[in-house]
């Protein structure tokens, strides 16, 4: 008997996108589907396209929040009423393969919790289509796990769309999304890599990810710089009671989206530079950044080093005057390094 699969798509405004998505879906080549979408109180067209595609096909369950939740919130509703051995949370702007879960439940077996696989990147400025693959070959296609492969969550990433998890193993170990609006699956992915028995890593491109549509992202990022802040903080907490080199794996993938996350907060103004350099303090290990052995952030451990032992001035010149000029001026974007590198050659 071919198990059941529940793909839980939160809808809010893509009426543009949901027909696609929804295509994409329905006209899969494993037919033995339940198709939850959670309308989050959308106030364009997208509930009537729900209400049409639900009239012809019978496998499209429809629930409405009472109120808008967000992104995280609303795919808890649909893990609450999926009835699949397998659940998939889609965002509603992208859209599968026609091939896809007939390929991913290949991988899975009785020991194995989760399955993550790759996607194309669809830029809808430039038009450049690019295969987001994992390079770490000795990882993919073998069943792994965080504890005896912690080199493993290098690959697992945060995003939700790109992995399909067991019900059982998700219901058993009460695996929700916390309620922030923006960034709510950092959390998620440490969660469930640390429970999960195994996980299988594949090399397929399965999903289209829309690039660049998603509003302005850095800018978004920059207001919630506060969730990462607590994120931190409670990864922080965990780490002192689990293996080394796991702990390891995790803080090294929170220290960077903190870094990265705050960084864009100071260039938005959102964070004052005081402030940034008074958390870096308070909540990055500088020791744990450098253990390239687990994950590699030289980056953001340069950046983190720069905040911490720069004044303002000196910082602002360092990086926020850089990522202007490489923002808005990219043309001149090598003179102005050849001539720092000059200046500071004097």
């Amino acid at each position: 008997m071919n198990p059941l699969v529940s793909v839980v798509i939160p809808v809010y405004n893509v009426e543009k996108y949901l027909r696609q998505c929804l295509d994409s879906v329905i006209y899969q080549t494993y037919k033995n589907l339940e198709i939850i979408c959670i309308n989050d109180c959308t106030t364009d067209s997208s509930d009537k396209i729900l209400e049409e595609y639900a009239k012809k096909d019978s496998r499209i369950i429809i629930k409405k929040n009472p109120e808008n939740l967000g992104l995280g919130l609303s795919r808890n509703e649909g893990i609450k009423i999926a009835k699949g051995d397998f659940i998939h949370c889609l965002d509603s702007d992208d859209w599968m393969e026609l091939n896809a879960y007939e390929t991913i439940l290949k991988y899975f077996d009785k020991d194995v919790d989760a399955v993550r696989f790759t996607y194309l990147s669809h830029n809808q400025i430039n038009g450049k289509v690019e295969h987001i693959n994992s390079q770490q070959k000795e990882l993919l296609y073998r069943k792994v796990n965080i504890y005896d492969n912690p080199e493993c969550f290098k690959l697992w990433w945060s995003s939700a769309w790109i992995k399909v998890y067991r019900r059982n193993f998700i219901i058993e170990n009460s695996l929700f999304y916390n309620d922030y609006r923006c960034l709510e699956d950092i959390e998620y992915a440490i969660r469930t890599a640390l429970k999960a028995k195994n996980i299988v890593f594949i090399n397929e491109a399965l999903l289209n990810y829309r690039a660049e549509r998603k509003g302005s992202l850095l800018t978004k990022r920059a207001a919630y710089i506060e969730n990462v802040l607590q994120d931190t903080i409670w990864a922080n907490s965990i780490a002192k009671q689990l293996p080394q080199k796991t702990a390891g794996a995790i803080l090294n993938y929170i220290y960077q989206l903190f870094v990265m996350n705050a960084l864009d907060a100071y260039y938005f103004n959102k964070l004052s530079y005081d402030k940034m350099k008074l958390l870096f303090a308070r909540n990055i290990d500088l020791n744990v950044f450098q253990n390239n052995e687990i994950f590699d952030a030289q980056l953001a451990y340069k950046y983190c080093k720069k905040v911490l032992e720069y004044n303002h001035l000196k910082f602002f010149f360092s990086y926020n005057l850089r990522r202007y000029i490489k923002e808005h001026f990219p043309e001149f974007t090598k003179t102005y390094f050849r001539l720092k590198r000059r200046i500071l050659g004097c």
